[in-house]
């Protein structure tokens, strides 16, 4: 008892980290999306360092980016937010695969997902569907693949198609979204497959609470369907994918893709092909002003995953009309260099009335939950296999102008990849605690009981 008593009295125990916040300071000027982050009222500003976690905890993809580094600042018309983490693989020239749905040209990674399966799953033919056939390594076969994991058995759909590898892996190609949804209920989603010439866009979103529920405790959104109690191939979906969990929950969200809303025509194919200029290919009734980056703006309640526009590119449409300039409200500039991207994101703090209900109006005074998510495709992470925050953090917008003299402290992680540059950090930041209290009380108490012992 003495031994584990000292053990754990020298041992740091991690303890629960107060809510966090960030604060959006007061500045003059404005952003400079050609080099986001340069501006100079950003170097008056501290880093908050907030920590991310795995959002499939058992898939060796997800939960890469271990931390996101931001700031806040408005300047009386708009809100900028700047968003800055380690990424070693940058992914360039991977389609988003809802733009590159729309481009009928368009070729190479990140136009369809590839799943590995889980190592030890198995599959065999079921040729009592004579109706059925499947594709495995390239040649057709008769009959219904069913996939075998530790005794769970899983149907999959008429035309699956599968590659073994040497090593006996399975890589299902063509992934539906239902299907994801009952190889990861069934323990066979391990993550999506890439290799160096397929992968996936990387992404950042940021979630703004609109429920009713005060204050939000989950910022995660469900695996599913295309829309609840979806049926397919025999099986019915209780839930939508990118459906909020948060029980009476709805969210804003600003999801910038590299592929897609990245304004670089060298690296990102959307704007290397104009897509945002052609409304005959997005089916939009407007275009990108000025072919500027932007945020996809997308809206979840526990119904379903919405796009803020009227063409419904990568979700639903909210609504058939009445929201011109919608797609493209949210600005954005990025930028890849010395490991680590930087994209700052910019939206007038008030928005038109159209869309209010869906996005929300920034004030003084008020207290908003906010969420952060990173996915780096090169590295496997696209759709729900990311790093997120582990709940809302609260944000507000104050009146002061950011302070002149900041701390430098240096960042840690547990990325072996590199050492992250020094970060001016904020007085109230995410980041874990680790403290001896547990410790030294376990240790107090052993103590006493051995002196009991021994007086006996």
């Amino acid at each position: 008892m003495l031994v584990a008593a000292l053990v754990m009295g020298l041992a740091s125990v991690p303890m629960a980290q107060t809510t966090p916040q960030v604060v959006a300071y007061k500045i003059t000027g404005t952003a400079n999306l050609s080099a986001p982050g340069t501006e100079q009222f950003w170097s008056n500003i501290a880093w908050d360092n907030i920590s991310l976690t795995a959002n499939i905890p058992q898939a060796p993809t997800s939960g890469i980016t271990h931390y996101v580094l931001v700031k806040a600042a408005w300047n009386g018309t708009d809100l900028m937010i700047l968003m800055r983490w380690y990424a070693p693989s940058p992914a360039y020239g991977a389609w988003s695969a809802a733009a590159g749905a729309l481009y009928p040209p368009a070729s190479g990674p990140g136009l369809f997902r590839l799943i590995e399966l889980t190592p030890g799953t198995t599959y065999y033919m079921n040729t009592s569907y004579s109706n059925y056939y499947a594709v495995v390594n390239g040649v057709p076969k008769s009959g219904r693949l069913i996939l075998n994991y530790s005794g769970i058995t899983l149907p999959t759909p008429n035309g699956t198609q599968i590659e073994v590898l040497s090593n006996g892996t399975i890589i299902l190609y063509h992934s539906l979204r239902p299907m994801e949804d009952l190889l990861y209920n069934n323990g066979m989603f391990y993550g999506y497959y890439t290799n160096s010439t397929w992968y996936y866009p990387d992404r950042a979103a940021i979630m703004w609470y609109m429920g009713t529920v005060i204050p939000p405790t989950s910022d995660c959104m469900n695996i599913g369907g295309k829309f609840p109690g979806q049926t397919f191939d025999g099986f019915t979906l209780k839930d939508a994918g990118g459906s909020l969990q948060q029980q009476g929950g709805a969210a804003n969200i600003w999801m910038w893709v590299s592929g897609a809303t990245w304004a670089n025509k060298t690296y990102d194919p959307a704007f290397a092909t104009n897509l945002w200029q052609n409304e005959s290919l997005t089916g939009l009734p407007y275009i990108d002003p000025g072919n500027q980056g932007f945020a996809v703006p997308l809206y979840t309640n526990n119904t379903d995953m919405y796009e803020v526009d009227t063409a419904g590119i990568w979700y639903a449409p909210v609504s058939s009309s009445g929201l011109n300039g919608s797609l493209f409200f949210v600005k954005t500039g990025a930028t890849y260099s010395d490991g680590y991207w930087t994209v700052e994101y910019v939206r007038p703090l008030a928005v038109p009335q159209a869309y209010a209900q869906w996005m929300p109006n920034f004030t003084v005074g008020n207290t908003y939950y906010v969420a952060f998510a990173v996915w780096q495709g090169k590295l496997g992470e696209t759709l729900f296999d990311k790093s997120i925050t582990s709940g809302f953090l609260q944000f507000t917008l104050s009146t002061s102008p950011p302070s002149q003299t900041t701390t430098t402290t240096s960042t840690s992680t547990n990325t072996t990849t590199t050492t992250p540059p020094s970060t001016t950090t904020s007085t109230v930041s995410n980041v874990t605690l680790d403290v001896t209290v547990v410790g030294a009380v376990v240790a107090i108490i052993a103590l006493v009981a051995l002196y009991v012992v021994f007086r006996r």
